[in-house]
């Protein structure tokens, strides 16, 4: 065989060169953008978070591709990736790594936040926007000859988007917020995130079929609000039952097939199969499979985990987890990217459509988001403070949290652009404005809000340590104790004391029945498997208390350190100012001690010094 033609470059694939070459450059920048999120928290920058970093390499590569040489790479962007590959895994990762008891314990505050306040939320941004979406000011309405031209278009695309901008992210809000530092509000805003994707892709699907059956039936009857409840209603309960009958048989098969336990990476792949499955399934019925995959991964972390060797669960949760960082990286890189990308852009010549989709674009961000987010939270703590009158202590929130859970509650994810573009929703002529709205919303928030909630966390900190510390010794034992125990205004003793009563039925319940239906032999493991669990957290709270030594020694070492700095600079300061004054006050002493000796010899010769 001839090597020389073998090596041809005419012999080349073009179309496999190509591929090959496309999916190079793509894992170089995804492994680009995990070295540069590592490095930006190594280095503590604060406006650079994880989200933040793959958007803006999205949208330097997506500027990039503007260039005439890259014009002709085709690049195939599928909305069903999204919505059934990458953000099933990212919701059954918050199921799988829930840490139960916490949720539990702030399971009043959750569900106030998570569900009541995402349905008042969108409520009052769906009136807002349907306020201006009739005055044709801020919406573009379709022509004449165009098959959108439905009045119906206009409330369904703005009923649509109120739906999909109502999901809210946490990734930044928890990572700024650490659970050491504040454990009752990362505790809520996690279980807040949790419940808010619920809740937002039960309306978003509500909203979709009601659109569909429009395209029929373009009636919109008095009793058309109870079915839109109706429907809500029926997503929750179809995912609820897929999630816990789809979690309880994939745990019962791990109890049974005990060979399975035998491979740790068979269990793993699993374990991830089983959460696809429970998605499709609700999806395939028409219903929101959320709920479903989310429940899924709760039943199959507190349950499987005790049928698995302790090396098999660890690896699924880091497996799981790791997969899903991938997705929410993947999916932030194309926010980023279709910055440069989407519809309203490559409108060059519609000047007037750009105008139009940019103000409604300002509009939702400076006043009508933050408008409907303040009023959602005040309705909802309004209504937790009518069913807890009498609660004190743990249960309180002070005003410095409530902004903090306000402002972190800005923050726009994945989800929202996921949603707008699984769908299309009120025709194209909305859509346009819409999935543009919703795209750099998700952008705005994520670099500038989540940049700054940082320093927002810092200036609570300070002015919730100013009203606790008042009442405190001025030391600064004391000034460290409040701003890790009590800057949240609550007492950790009484914190984990705390025992809710939704928390105590459901214990006892499965303990008598659940457990031992789904775990292996739980009767007789149960004894080792409580002494397993009390021994890992106390491996647990030993490594918080070494970490809240060293958050303490920190604080007191930089406060020394700040001490220490002002006292050498007041120090150097007065140096010439003091020698100056000890030089004149020398020169004054030396001529008045010459004008006395000078007195005293004028009386000596007189002979009055004795009189004197």
């Amino acid at each position: 065989m001839d090597i020389q033609s073998f090596i041809q470059t005419s012999n080349l694939d073009t179309k496999s060169l190509i591929t090959g070459g496309i999916f190079i450059v793509f894992t170089t920048i995804l492994g680009g953008i995990a070295l540069l999120q590592t490095y930006c928290e190594h280095r503590h920058y604060n406006l650079l978070r994880e989200a933040s970093v793959a958007i803006l390499v999205g949208l330097l590569i997506g500027v990039i591709t503007e260039f005439q040489v890259l014009q002709n790479v085709n690049y195939n962007n599928s909305s069903e990736i999204f919505f059934f590959i990458l953000l099933p895994i990212i919701v059954f990762k918050e199921g799988y790594n829930l840490n139960k008891q916490h949720f539990m314990k702030n399971f009043f505050y959750v569900v106030m936040y998570g569900i009541f306040g995402t349905i008042f939320n969108f409520i009052v941004l769906a009136a807002l926007n349907y306020s201006i979406t009739n005055t044709n000011i801020f919406w573009i309405p379709p022509q004449i000859d165009s098959q959108n031209n439905n009045p119906g278009n206009s409330r369904y695309a703005s009923i649509f988007y109120s739906a999909c901008i109502s999901s809210k992210d946490s990734a930044v809000s928890l990572s700024v917020l650490e659970f050491e530092h504040a454990p009752k509000l990362h505790s809520i805003i996690f279980g807040e995130q949790i419940l808010n994707d619920v809740v937002v892709f039960a309306l978003s699907k509500t909203v979709e079929k009601f659109h569909n059956q429009s395209e029929v039936k373009n009636d919109w009857e008095w009793y058309s609000v109870f079915i839109f409840i109706g429907w809500i209603l029926a997503n929750l309960i179809v995912g609820l039952i897929v999630g816990v009958l789809v979690g309880s048989i994939a745990t019962w098969i791990t109890k049974e097939s005990r060979f399975l336990s035998e491979h740790s990476s068979v269990v793993t792949a699993f374990t991830i199969y089983i959460a696809y499955f429970s998605f499709c399934v609700c999806e395939s019925l028409g219903f929101c499979g959320v709920l479903a995959v989310l429940l899924c991964g709760i039943m199959l972390s507190h349950y499987q985990t005790y049928n698995l060797p302790k090396i098999s669960s660890t690896s699924s949760k880091i497996t799981i987890k790791a997969l899903a960082y991938i997705s929410e990286t993947i999916i932030y890189f194309y926010i980023g990217y279709m910055v440069t990308e989407n519809a309203i852009v490559k409108e060059q010549n519609d000047t007037n459509l750009k105008s139009q989709a940019y103000t409604f674009l300002l509009v939702q961000y400076f006043f009508f988001s933050p408008l409907a987010k303040l009023s959602s939270m005040l309705l909802a703590h309004g209504l937790a403070i009518i069913l807890r009158m009498k609660t004190k202590g743990p249960w309180r929130i002070n005003k410095y949290e409530f902004f903090l859970l306000f402002y972190s509650g800005l923050i726009k994810g994945v989800v929202a652009y996921a949603l707008i573009c699984e769908q299309i929703v009120g025709g194209k002529d909305y859509y346009k404005i819409i999935q543009t709205t919703s795209l750099y919303m998700v952008v705005f928030t994520t670099l500038i809000n989540g940049g700054t909630l940082k320093y927002i966390c810092e200036w609570a900190y300070k002015q919730m340590e100013k009203d606790i510390s008042g009442s405190q010794s001025r030391t600064q034992s004391a000034q460290s104790q409040a701003i890790r125990q009590t800057f949240i205004q609550e007492d950790l003793a009484a914190y984990k004391q705390l025992k809710h009563k939704s928390e105590k039925f459901f214990k006892n319940f499965d303990e008598t029945y659940i457990k031992p239906f789904l775990i292996y032999k739980y009767k007789e493991r149960k004894v080792d498997i409580i002494l397993a669990k009390k021994m890992e957290k106390n491996k647990t709270r030993y490594e918080k208390e070494q970490d809240f030594k060293m958050y303490d020694d920190s604080i007191r070492q930089q406060r020394e350190e700040l001490e220490l700095h002002k006292k050498k600079r007041n120090e150097l300061t007065q140096i010439d100012y003091n020698d100056s004054d000890s030089d004149e006050d020398e020169e004054q002493n030396n001529h008045q001690n010459g004008e006395l000796s000078e007195i005293k010899k004028s009386k000596q010769q007189n002979g009055d010094y004795k009189h004197d």
